[in-house]
């Protein structure tokens, strides 16, 4: 037998009566520190809180020096992919200007020094010929180089542009400066650094230039001969720009290209270009060098710590953030766990008084297995054994009752229904009128055939029989010059089994909305045929007066599951298809189709069955 136990409380005292029962003085710390509380609290701290502190000391200090690293490193590989593809760039247009010297010309000159030299000599009319299909040659070679000019001894030249631009013939081409350093080193490539094409007018954007001499190698095997020109090429910012583009770069960092000479040739703020390099002096900084080997530059990084870590202290954030969440987690579940022993005797209790005013429904949820759970079992149990007590000694006599009242209804009406309208046929054959009689007779079948419940689906032939009936209470109301019906079944399909009512309404929708606007005599025409997939297509066709595009669409879009309104019509129609749908599936309904002043037919698809229980 259950011991009877009673809690108390006030602000500080908590009593347990019953057999062998405790009794708990006023509060105190020793016995506060003894208790359940205080205990797992302390557990949950000693366990939980100081090692996760520690772990998350070690692993924020660990992780935030490595993602330093991490990221300086990244940066320096990409500023060393820089300085690569800086050399592969300068080696290109070095192998560019070179071409001057592999660059063939038809006829009787070999190479292009020794066809201009020549026909330098013989003052040829095609010297200007010979050097502008080169310069095209070249210009087109890359798609960085904008301009290219052949510069002759005499200080003449030719020059070709990607964007037609006009020479300003007040600008002394080429600078004085830079024919001087071609002269000191006749044979290698010379880079002039970036500068504006002043020499173009209405055109200031920023370019470098490349120069090479050609000297006529004509029998001599060093490049020691006379100089027969010189080609110039300028090359767009842009080419740097690609070089740089897989930088990622933050707003207030700073990437040079800079010369031997401290010149700036090309940096992202386009405002330090042509100036000498400055270094930064600051500790929020930080300088990344790398050489390139080839041309004597040098690629320089000046990266703004705070907004490089800053990911990286963002991250630690919130790292720190999840630490502190997981700390106070620990201590509201230590807290939660505690107090949640006094949580089921309130809930027991409240259902308590809900089970005294009458409410039988009551469940107390079973949170341990404890003696607290224990007793939230017995309840439980003891109200779902009077809840199963009242349903079958008093809900089961009520509805059987009803049950049987309900019967005896549905034996009543339809009997009675029977009986009144054999009463009305017979008056009618008494007074000679078999015309009512026989309407009588019709309605008799189709309301035996309609009440007749417990069955869903019934065989073709049953259905074909009732539209049979319905149909001639319409001829006997609008005669049989106006309406005529015409089955085309084979003797298979009959067996098979349809909706119970299904085709009856269709049939009504194609007289009333088809066949009587219509001036004379329409036929509808009903078909039933088996496919190939297992499946039944019966169809109703009507000679009637059809409907325009915008009502089929309406008609459709109501089949589709649009709510309709009684007085917008196709609820008969409507209910067919959900009926179809909800007993075989989505892929099976009803289909329409139309055309106006020449008929309507509706097309229905259901899967062939030949027996179906009752409560199919």
């Amino acid at each position: 037998m259950w011991e009877p136990y009673l809690f108390c409380y006030n602000n500080d005292t908590l009593f347990q009566a019953g057999d062998g029962a405790v009794a708990v003085g006023k509060f105190n710390i020793s016995r506060w520190r003894n208790s359940i509380f205080a205990k797992f609290t302390f557990s949950f701290i000693l366990i939980g809180l100081i090692p996760l502190l520690v772990i998350s000391y070690i692993s924020l200090s660990t992780f935030s020096k490595y993602m330093e690293r991490y990221t300086v490193n990244n940066f320096e590989q990409m500023i060393l992919f820089a300085s690569n593809n800086m050399t592969d760039m300068y080696n290109k247009y070095n192998n560019i200007s070179k071409l001057m010297y592999s660059y063939g010309i038809l006829g009787k000159y070999g190479q292009l020094g020794e066809a201009i030299a020549a026909q330098v000599d013989m003052k040829d009319g095609r010297l200007e010929s010979t050097v502008d299909d080169f310069l095209r040659t070249v210009l087109y070679t890359d798609r960085y180089l904008e301009n290219v000019f052949f510069v002759f001894p005499d200080g003449t030249f030719q020059r070709l542009t990607k964007d037609s631009k006009v020479f300003d013939y007040r600008y002394h081409y080429p600078d004085p400066a830079w024919e001087a350093q071609l002269k000191q080193n006749r044979q290698a490539l010379a880079f002039f650094p970036t500068h504006p094409e002043q020499y173009h007018v209405g055109v200031n954007s920023q370019v470098m230039t490349f120069g090479r001499n050609l000297t006529n190698v004509l029998g001599t095997t060093a490049l020691d001969g006379p100089v027969v020109g010189t080609l110039y090429m300028d090359v767009s910012l842009s080419a740097f720009d690609e070089v740089f583009q897989r930088i990622v770069l933050n707003a207030n960092d700073i990437v040079y290209v800079v010369d031997a000479k401290g010149t700036v040739l090309y940096s992202n703020k386009r405002e330090l270009i042509g100036k000498a390099y400055v270094p930064i002096a600051s500790e929020e900084y930080l300088h990344i060098r790398q050489d390139a080997a080839e041309n004597g530059w040098t690629i320089i990084g000046e990266v703004y710590k705070e907004e490089m870590f800053q990911r990286i202290t963002q991250i630690m954030g919130m790292l720190l953030i999840v630490t502190v969440i997981c700390a106070v987690s620990l201590m509201l579940v230590a807290l939660w766990f505690s107090n949640r022993f006094s949580g089921p005797i309130r809930s027991i209790t409240k259902q308590m008084s809900k089970v005294e005013s009458g409410n039988f429904n009551s469940y107390v949820a079973v949170q341990s297995a404890d003696e607290i759970g224990l007793l939230a079992r017995g309840f439980n149990k003891m109200v779902e054994r009077l809840q199963n007590y009242i349903d079958e000694v008093y809900v089961a006599q009520i509805k059987q009752k009803q049950a049987e009242l309900n019967a005896l209804k549905s034996q009543i009406r339809p009997h009675y229904l029977y009986n009144t309208l054999e009463v009305i046929r017979m008056s009618a054959v008494a007074n000679d009128d078999h015309e009512v009689g026989e309407m009588i007779l019709s309605l008799s079948h189709q309301l035996k055939y309609v009440l007749d419940s417990g069955v869903e689906t019934v065989k073709l032939l049953e259905e074909k029989a009732n539209i049979d009936q319905y149909f001639r209470l319409m001829e006997f109301r609008y005669g049989e010059h106006r309406l005529a019906l015409d089955f085309r079944f084979d003797a298979e399909v009959l067996q098979y089994k349809v909706p119970k009512l299904s085709i009856q309404p269709i049939v009504e929708n194609a007289i009333y909305h088809g066949i009587m606007p219509k001036s004379g005599k329409g036929t509808i025409r009903i078909t039933a045929e088996k496919l190939a997939d297992d499946k039944l297509c019966i169809t109703i066709d009507d000679d009637g007066v059809g409907m325009s595009e915008e009502a089929l669409e309406r008609v459709r879009h109501k089949l589709t599951g649009s709510p309709v309104s009684e007085s917008s019509g196709g609820i008969g129609i409507k209910n067919v298809h959900e009926r179809i749908a909800a007993l075989y599936g989505a892929p099976y309904g009803i289909e329409m189709n139309s055309s106006l002043h020449i008929g309507t037919s509706v097309r229905m698809m259901i899967p062939i069955v030949k027996e179906v229980s009752g409560d199919a």
